[in-house]
C-alpha cells in the first residue's frame, strides 16, 4: 500500500490521522476513509510514484474529473 501524509505537520486535533491506498477487498466492501483499488492498479500506481516530484493525492467524483480533465491536462 501507500501511506498518504495527511494531517502530519502540524497535526490538527480531530482531523483524522492518515490515509492509506490499499488493495480492495471486493464488491460491497468499503473503507474508513482510505482509498482501495485492485492489486494491479495499486501496483501500477506504486511503480509510477516519484517522491522527488512531490506527488499529490486528489480525489473527486468521476463526473467532476471529466469536467476538469481537459482544463488541467489530466490523463
Amino acid at each position: 500500500g501507500v501511506v498518504v501524509a495527511y494531517n502530519t505537520e502540524p497535526v490538527r486535533k480531530s482531523a483524522g490521522s492518515c490515509i492509506f491506498l490499499h488493495i480492495w477487498k471486493g464488491p460491497g466492501e468499503t473503507t474508513a476513509g482510505c482509498t482501495s483499488m485492485t492489486e494491479a492498479n495499486l501496483l501500477m500506481l506504486i511503480h509510477s510514484l516519484d517522491k522527488t516530484k512531490n506527488p499529490t493525492l486528489v480525489q473527486m467524483p468521476a463526473s467532476e474529473y471529466e469536467s476538469l480533465k481537459k482544463l488541467y491536462k489530466l490523463p
